[in-house]
């Protein structure tokens, strides 16, 4: 059962790992609808402005228009005339509109006559009014009080007219008429015109607050439950992604750190400290952790049985000596220094070797083989390296002058025949020893070495076998 617990907890982390993709998705969507729906709030505010706005100006222009054309008839001047036909040229759009024209405007224009906006592109009002999404019998309502404000333009007009006529009156017929333009604008049915103006917008403004009350109002509870799931959501998003951080770790065996810090310190020496908790063999870090030894030991093997194989490889398999080759190498690397120190090359060939293979068969002859050998590696510390050529042939490379090496020698040359004896009673072997000694500094070449002391050996069995030949190596064959 409890081999199960990793695969649990990988099936866990991507189960996990799939709800949080499909709880993202959704709080991304809610998260555009949380837009959407403060965009439709501020977008039903907005609405709500403006429909106060076009309300308002539309009474504010009647209002405008009463006031040039009283100021007209009461002072005279040409120019009250003049804005009072621009209100109305601007509110037909047969004039560019002001920027913000809902702001002060007429009462910035006195006296200079400078107009305290610039103007855009011209548009009626009551086209800015269908724009502005007024519902239809709100539209109904603003129609009618224009309709009333046009008419009521034309009392205003001819009252206007009427001051007109006057100025080119005597002053005594034209005190009348221009009483008569004033009273116009100021009696009991001006007043009752501009009732029937100032009702219907007063009916819009009643309209406006009941629907876009209502647009607000619901765009604002929306809003709210909108967010209230967007934050639910966000808190399950929250609490999974804690699940799947625990899951994590209870998969990875430690932190992403830990186990980051680990596998960048893989390969290092000596290797990293193991932070495998108890019971999380079977994690992530549990498993790259056995990987690792597992590496290690194989390296280990590999290392090893590489040197075995350079040994093999280097080394005469029944002797246990340096074989041709590895002796060629060390022999060119020694001659290549060049040696400090004087030095010699033993060429050694057993005797009556080959009668012992005959009569005693080579597993005495091998035997013999190996004991010579054993004795050869004693010579040290004047040995360097010990080699069989082949056969019953060896190379020795050594360390000394020529008396010394001469003097070793001829004691190999005794210790062979004694050692001979002991080992095969009934054979006579002996030795014949080349040596080749060398003074220190530059040295021939590797072919020079060997075939001075393969000569200076055949000059002992020319002599009659079992001793040794000294050659000089500064002196020719």
């Amino acid at each position: 059962m409890a081999a199960n617990v990793p695969q649990q907890n990988l099936d866990r982390l991507h189960w996990l790992f799939v709800a949080t993709l499909l709880l993202f998705a959704v709080f991304a969507a809610l998260f555009a609808l949380s837009l959407y729906t403060e965009w439709r709030l501020d977008r039903a505010n907005e609405r709500r402005y403006q429909s106060y706005l076009l309300a308002d100006e539309l009474r504010q222009s009647s209002d405008d228009l009463t006031r040039m054309a009283r100021s007209y008839i009461a002072s005279g001047n040409p120019k009250y005339r003049a804005y009072y036909d621009e209100i109305l040229a601007i509110r037909d759009g047969r004039m560019a509109r002001p920027l913000h024209y809902n702001r002060i405007y007429w009462d910035l224009v006195f006296p200079r006559q400078a107009r305290p906006q610039p103007r855009a592109e011209a548009a009626s009002l009551l086209s800015l009014m269908q724009a502005a999404g007024f519902a239809p019998q709100e539209f109904a309502r603003l129609a009618k009080a224009k309709q009333h404000s046009d008419s009521l333009s034309g009392v205003e007009r001819e009252a206007m007219a009427m001051v007109d006529r006057a100025d080119s009156l005597p002053e005594r017929e034209a005190a009348p008429l221009r009483a008569a333009a004033s009273l116009m604008l100021n009696d009991e049915a001006y007043f009752l015109a501009k009732a029937r103006i100032m009702r219907p917008i007063d009916e819009v403004y009643a309209l406006i607050e009941q629907r876009t009350v209502f647009e607000v109002a619901q765009a604002a509870q929306q809003s709210r439950l909108v967010r209230a799931a967007f934050m639910l959501v966000a808190i399950g998003l929250c609490l999974l992604l804690l699940r799947m951080r625990r899951y994590s770790r209870e998969v990875l065996g430690c932190s992403l750190r830990q186990l980051y810090s680990y596998i960048v310190r893989l390969g290092s020496q000596p290797p990293p400290p193991v932070p495998v908790a108890t019971g999380g063999q079977d994690t992530v870090l549990g498993w790259l952790v056995r990987t690792d030894t597992r590496l290690r030991q194989l390296a280990q093997e590999q290392e090893q049985v590489q040197q075995q194989l350079t040994r093999q490889a280097n080394t005469d398999a029944l002797t246990g000596l340096a074989n041709r080759r590895a002796l060629l190498q060390q022999l060119q690397d020694w001659l290549l220094l060049p040696p400090t120190q004087a030095w010699g090359l033993a060429y050694l060939d057993l005797d009556g070797f080959k009668q012992v293979n005959d009569r005693h068969g080579h597993a005495v002859g091998d035997t013999l083989l190996q004991a010579v050998a054993g004795q050869l590696v004693m010579l040290r510390p004047s040995l360097l390296c010990a080699a069989r050529m082949g056969g019953d042939e060896f190379v020795l490379l050594l360390l000394g002058d020529a008396d010394s090496l001469l003097h070793d020698m001829q004691c190999l040359v005794s210790d062979i025949e004694r050692l001979s004896a002991d080992t095969v009673p009934a054979a006579t072997v002996s030795v014949s020893i080349g040596l080749l000694s060398h003074a220190a500094g530059p040295a021939p070449t590797l072919e020079q070495v060997l075939q001075q002391a393969d000569a200076a050996m055949y000059r002992v069995k020319l002599a009659g076998k079992n001793g040794v030949y000294l050659a000089d190596a500064n002196v020719a064959m």
